[in-house]
C-alpha cells in the first residue's frame, strides 16, 4: 500500500486507528490498522516521526491481548529501517559511535538474558533520538506536539467513555488512592494502567504548549489544549503531576514578569497582565471548591502538616527510596558499577526516581557513560537556548517529575527528550496560518 506525500497524513493516520480501535474485538482490522499505520511512517520518510508521536499514546493497545507485545515496537522498527536505508542525512559521528560502544561494552560486563534484551531496547531508542535529529531540519516542531496532543486527548476520551468502546475494559486496570481516613477514590489513567506513566505525557505536552503560547508560536486553541490535558491529568490524582505541572506555570509567569520589567511601561500591556492575574485568582478560588482538589490538599496533608511523616508527603516512595540507597551503599562495587539492568534478585519495588534508577542499576561509572551517550546524541544539533528560557519548560518538567517515576526502560522516555531537543533547536518563526494537522500540497 502506498501513501502518498501529498495525502493527508492526519486522517491516514485516524483510518489506522479507527480499525485499530475494532481491532481491539476482531484482531484482523487491528492487524489492518497496524500496517495503514506503518505505510504512513514508512511512505513519510522523517515526518514519519509525527506518526509515532501520535500513536505513542496507543501503545498498551496496540497488542493483540492484554500483557502481550504493543505493535509500537514494530512502527519504531519501521521508521528505523527507512530512515536507515533509505535516508542520505541518515549518519552516525565518530563522537556517537564510540559513545554508544562504550555503553555496549560497560553493560556486558554484568549482564543477564532479561537485561541484554533492555540493553537492546536502549540502543534502539538511541538510534531511534539520532534518525530524527539527523532529519531535524525536516521536521516541524509544531506539528510534532500537535499530533502527540492529539493522541493524547483521543486516548484520554477512550478511557474517559471506555464503557462504551468493545474489548477496551480488557486492557484497563482499576487504580486507586486510599486517603488516611479511609476513604478511597478511583484514579484516572486513560487507556494506560498507571495514572503516573499518563500524566507524564501530559506534562510534557502542556510544557511544550507553554513554550509555544509564550514564543507566540500558538493558535488560539492551544489554550483550550492547555486546559483540557491539565483536567485530565487533575482526574489521575496524582500529587507528583499536580505539584510538576504548578511548577511549570510558575516558571512561566516569572518569565513573564521578568519579560515585562525590561521593556518601557505600556499602559495596555499592564491591564492585560492584571486581568490575566485576576482571572487565575478567580481559578484558583473556584478550584477550591472542587471536590478533586479537596482531594490534593488532603492527599498533601493540608492542615495536618506537621504530623505528617515524610512516608506520607511523598505517598510512600520515601520508603522505597530508602530501601534503595541502603542496597545502592551496601556495596563498592554496586555504588562504583550498579546491579546490572536487572534487579530479580533483590527482591525490590520499582524506584519511582528516574535518578535514583539509574544509579542502582549502572552505578557511578555507569551513569556517567549513560549521560555522557546521551549527550552525544542530543549536543551535535543546533540548541540557541538563549533570549528564549522558555524552550527549558519541557525540560525542567521532565527533570521535575523524574524525581518520582521510573522512566530508564520506557520507550515514552526517548519521546520526551526528542521533545525538549526539538523545542530548543526550534529558534526560527514559523507561520501559523495553515493547519498544522493537514498535509503538504506542494509534492
Amino acid at each position: 500500500m502506498m501513501i502518498r506525500k501529498s495525502a493527508d497524513p492526519f486522517w491516514v493516520l485516524a483510518l489506522a486507528l479507527i480499525l485499530i480501535i475494532v481491532g481491539l474485538s476482531y484482531n484482523l482490522f487491528l492487524i489492518i490498522g497496524i500496517i495503514i499505520a506503518s505505510g504512513y511512517v514508512f511512505f513519510r520518510g522523517p515526518e514519519g516521526v509525527y506518526g509515532l508521536f501520535f500513536m505513542l499514546p496507543f501503545s498498551p493497545i496496540l497488542k493483540l491481548s492484554p500483557g502481550g507485545m504493543t505493535f509500537f515496537n514494530l512502527l519504531i522498527a519501521v521508521f528505523i529501517l527507512r530512515m536507515v536505508f533509505l535516508n542520505e542525512k541518515s549518519k552516525l559521528s565518530i563522537y556517537q559511535v564510540l559513545s554508544v560502544l562504550a555503553l555496549i561494552i560497560f553493560s556486558l560486563f554484568n549482564i543477564d538474558n532479561s537485561g541484554l534484551i533492555k540493553l537492546v531496547d536502549l540502543l534502539i531508542y538511541f538510534l531511534l533520538a539520532i534518525l530524527v535529529m539527523n532529519a531535524q531540519e525536516s521536521i516541524d516542531v509544531r506539528k510534532l506536539l500537535l499530533f502527540f496532543v492529539a493522541g493524547i486527548l483521543i486516548a484520554s476520551a477512550l478511557g474517559f467513555f471506555s464503557d462504551y468502546v468493545p474489548g477496551l475494559s480488557e486492557f484497563m486496570r482499576d487504580t486507586k488512592v486510599e486517603l488516611d481516613d479511609g476513604d478511597v477514590f478511583g484514579r484516572f489513567s486513560g487507556i494506560q494502567t498507571n495514572p503516573n506513566f499518563y500524566t507524564m505525557d501530559i506534562t510534557i505536552a502542556i510544557a511544550a504548549l507553554l513554550y509555544m503560547i509564550g514564543m507566540k508560536k500558538h493558535q488560539w486553541y492551544d489554550y483550550m489544549m492547555v486546559v483540557v490535558l491539565f483536567g485530565f491529568g487533575v482526574l489521575s490524582l496524582s500529587l507528583s503531576f499536580f505539584l510538576t505541572v504548578g511548577g511549570i506555570f510558575l516558571l512561566y509567569f516569572i518569565y513573564k514578569l521578568f519579560q515585562l520589567s525590561r521593556i518601557s511601561f505600556n499602559l495596555k500591556a499592564f491591564i492585560r497582565g492584571m486581568v490575566v492575574i485576576l482571572l487565575v485568582l478567580i481559578i484558583i478560588t473556584q478550584l477550591a471548591n472542587i471536590p478533586y482538589f479537596d482531594i490534593y490538599l488532603r492527599r498533601l496533608g493540608v492542615g495536618s502538616f506537621v504530623t505528617q511523616s515524610l512516608s506520607d508527603l511523598t505517598t510512600g516512595r520515601s520508603d522505597i527510596w530508602s530501601a534503595y540507597l541502603k542496597l545502592y551503599l551496601s556495596d563498592w562495587r554496586i555504588f562504583l558499577f550498579g546491579v546490572g539492568y536487572s534487579l530479580e534478585n533483590y527482591n525490590l519495588r520499582q524506584s519511582h526516581s528516574y535518578f535514583l534508577e539509574l544509579l542502582i542499576h549502572l552505578g557511578v561509572v555507569g551513569s556517567i557513560i549513560y549521560l555522557n551517550g546521551l549527550n552525544a546524541v542530543f549536543k551535535p544539533f543546533s540548541m540557541k537556548v538563549r533570549g528564549r528560557l522558555l524552550c527549558l519548560l519541557p525540560l525542567a518538567a521532565l527533570l521535575m517529575r523524574g524525581f518520582g517515576i521510573n522512566l530508564l526502560f520506557r520507550e515514552n522516555f526517548i519521546f520526551y527528550l526528542i521533545i525538549c531537543a526539538l523545542v530548543m533547536a526550534d529558534d526560527q518563526d514559523i507561520g501559523l496560518n495553515s493547519n498544522p494537522l493537514d498535509g503538504d500540497d506542494d509534492e
